[in-house]
């Protein structure tokens, strides 16, 4: 199809690369860089699932069959890689609505893109590190996602999990020494894409590996430096969560051998939060708080802890495989 070129300077510089684009973590843009304010929201569509070799330019040249093209970004690692999605300004809002409803399921570089509204207020923002609220304090926003890469940062895990919807927060759990535990909690602005992450990002690749998704459930604040509340009443280890209750009662806690000795409580907490809603874990220690290598995590559903035996005994925790089995002195 053949329209009039409505592009201001009649396309001069169109192809010069911009850099410093609103995304964190994205590439150049051409046309100039996002509006703020206003209507400007309204006027920006994220659109997904890119070829790797997709540029802003031809981003942008596509893009174009709507409307007017403002800016174009292309997401990307620190590296230069692209992270197959992205970011484009329209010049009125009615083009954006236009945009998803025309050029979602259209190819482009071989690769059929999604194209849905963005509504973040600044592309790509947005961090680690601060505290945010549970699963309930949200009316079910939050999920947590397991199985990360230790490199995977909170601006990889936020560009990777907007595919599903607009994320307000993205957080990488991480230990006292400041390295990744290897699971974020994610909190999106509306439920149903909360519910649409849990669906549609399971066992998807990020960082080389198959993540897992599923609802944040714990009854308490998240902050980057883990999970778990602090005091334990446990006899002879540290332990987080609060002081040990029946739940639903027999069959909810399980015993788990072959610990790192430095492997916390706080660490076997999170590991195990991708099964369930954990209640408390502990490691147990010797008199001169030394760990014994093991220790017991126990589940407010029993669902959850069969489902952890039967998932992560002979997994790995810190170099060492996991025996995961079912208390039987609980």
């Amino acid at each position: 199809f053949v329209r009039e070129d409505r592009e201001e300077g009649s396309g001069g510089g169109y192809y010069t690369q911009q850099t410093g684009g609103a995304g964190a973590g994205g590439g150049g843009g051409g046309g100039g860089r996002f509006a703020t304010g206003g209507d400007a929201q309204s006027r920006r569509v994220y659109v997904g699932n890119l070829s790797w070799d997709v540029a802003w330019q031809d981003l942008k040249d596509h893009m174009r069959q709507a409307g007017e093209v403002v800016f174009a970004e292309v997401m990307s690692e620190p590296d230069g890689r692209s992270k197959g999605c992205g970011i484009v300004e329209f010049a009125t809002a009615a083009e954006a609505e236009e945009a998803i409803s025309t050029l979602t399921d259209t190819d482009l570089k071989g690769r059929m893109i999604f194209v849905r509204e963005d509504r973040e207020t600044t592309s790509g923002g947005g961090g680690g590190g601060a505290v945010f609220g549970g699963y309930h304090g949200r009316g079910g926003t939050s999920v947590y996602v397991g199985n990360l890469a230790y490199e995977t940062s909170w601006q990889d895990l936020k560009d990777h999990m907007r595919k599903a919807g607009n994320v307000d927060q993205a957080n990488v759990l991480q230990d006292e020494n400041g390295r990744s535990k290897g699971c974020g909690i994610v909190r999106y602005q509306r439920p149903q894409d909360a519910s649409r992450a849990i669906r549609e990002l399971q066992n998807t690749m990020l960082n080389g590996r198959p993540i897992f998704v599923r609802e944040d459930r714990e009854q308490h604040h998240h902050r980057g430096g883990g999970g778990g509340g602090g005091g334990g009443v446990g006899a002879g280890g540290g332990g987080g969560g609060g002081p040990p209750t029946r739940g639903e009662g027999a069959g909810c806690q399980l015993w788990v051998g072959n610990l790192s000795y430095e492997t916390t409580w706080k660490e076997l907490k999170d590991h195990f939060r991708q099964c369930g809603d954990v209640e408390r874990a502990e490691v147990m220690e010797t008199p001169d708080g030394q760990s014994r290598g093991y220790g017991t995590v126990r589940f407010y559903r029993r669902k959850d802890a069969d489902f952890a035996v039967q998932r992560l005994d002979g997994e790995e925790l810190q170099g060492r495989k996991l025996e995961v089995k079912l208390d039987s002195k609980a």
